[in-house]
């Protein structure tokens, strides 16, 4: 791109005989075409990889999950069910959040929302080994450190929204306003719930572990307008 744009600015492009030229120009008309192309596309890719990696998370999960061999054993194996559950649910509310966004307003995504986006994930995809941290120990310590995590995706999918929707905004004052107003309310609601769950898995881990799945089953069953999706 950079050899092609020196030739045109370049003596050199005098030198070109009139076939040389109109090949330039094809060649130059289609990179701008893909040029105006690419937000659509990256858009298309980064719902198709969101999809890819956040499937095998929850498989890397799952596998963590180990039989019981044994009747004693069964207690625990059904405890590690439970601990799946939760974070199938959370991950897949992260999911669900991130379809609404690129639905209604993430058209033209730029590559800091990509950045964001990959951020996310790579978030996301540290509640496998959490995940396994607490069924190999249910402490305090595992439960606080699994919310730490589920507090850094809260807020970089806040921040995948915001920017992708930069470019809806700009057409707008108020839209801008309204969006980051949006934007820093969650992000302080989300830091004041993240605070009073790991407290209370402090004193009792393993009813923090039960609000964690109370939160996304409560996310989905609220109306699309709820969510910040306007």
């Amino acid at each position: 791109m950079f050899k092609l744009h020196k030739v045109f600015d370049s003596r050199h492009y005098r030198r070109l005989s009139s076939v040389q030229k109109e090949k330039l120009k094809e060649a130059r008309d289609k990179i701008h075409q893909a040029q105006q192309k690419e937000p659509e596309r990256l858009r298309e890719h980064l719902e198709t990889f969101n999809d890819a990696v956040i499937a095998i998370i929850i498989t890397i999960i799952v596998l963590q999950i180990q039989p019981a061999f044994k009747a004693s054993q069964y207690l625990e194996f059904l405890g590690n069910i439970v601990i799946f559950i939760i974070a199938f649910f959370i991950i897949a509310d992260f999911w669900y959040d991130l379809h609404l966004a690129f639905s209604y307003f993430i058209f033209k995504p730029d590559k800091i929302t990509a950045i964001c986006d990959f951020c996310l994930l790579a978030t996301l995809s540290l509640l496998p080994v959490m995940t396994k941290w607490i069924m190999m120990r249910d402490s305090a310590f595992a439960v606080t450190n699994f919310g730490i995590v589920y507090f850094i995706a809260q807020i970089l999918k806040v921040f995948v929204q915001y920017f992708g929707a930069k470019p809806l905004m700009s057409s707008s004052q108020v839209m801008n306003i309204m969006m980051v107003k949006t934007s820093v309310n969650r992000i302080i609601l989300v830091l004041l719930l993240t605070i009073f769950l790991i407290l209370l898995s402090l004193v009792v881990p393993r009813v923090a572990m039960f609000l964690y799945i109370l939160i996304p089953f409560i996310s989905f069953l609220m109306p699309n307008n709820s969510r910040g999706f306007r």
